[in-house]
């Protein structure tokens, strides 16, 4: 399995990596899942080990949100940014390969996002009297060879205890 990673500055340019070598990993998922519903094949094995994998950049991007230790949570204010951070994976639909970001052979995305709104955009990206003080593309920029390594470990575990799973329905 070879991979390339092109780790652009992170001022507004996408992170980017892609592996392959995955024809006979792609045949092994398919064998695996004859008889069964793909999708939940896929869900139980690609979409858990994904999001698996990015529990670090979760982490790490918990630990960059910004924080005001001078404004604390109270009755005003009961949210931080960090609260509302999370950690999803999904295969992917029509729509999502649309995206610029995802490639028309993706199966699986995970994500670490947190609300939308003007205070988090403001802080990821800046505006015209702010400058940008990302948190979410560091965390993964600092933390992608740990995902790389982090997904070949889940699969390696997660392929071969669901494929004993799927033997045992099959008898």
């Amino acid at each position: 399995m070879a991979q390339h990673i092109d780790t652009q500055g992170f001022e507004g340019k996408d992170l980017k990596f892609e592996l392959s070598g995955f024809a006979q990993f792609e045949q092994q998922i398919a064998d695996m899942a004859k008889g069964f519903q793909a999708d939940v094949v896929l869900k139980n094995t690609l979409a858990k080990a994904a999001e698996r994998s990015m529990e670090s950049v979760y982490y790490a991007a918990i630990a960059y949100a910004p924080y005001d230790i001078k404004n604390p949570r109270n009755e005003y204010r009961p949210i931080h940014m960090k609260d509302t951070l999370k950690l999803t994976s999904k295969l992917t639909t029509p729509e999502d390969k649309n995206a610029p970001s995802v490639g028309e052979n993706s199966v699986v995305l995970a994500r670490v996002t947190v609300k939308k709104s003007a205070v988090s955009l403001a802080q990821e990206y800046g505006t015209s009297k702010i400058p940008a003080r990302p948190f979410l593309r560091p965390a993964l920029q600092f933390g992608i060879q740990t995902v790389i390594s982090d997904l070949k470990s889940s699969l390696a575990e997660i392929i071969p205890a669901y494929a004993e799973k799927l033997a045992r329905k099959r008898k």
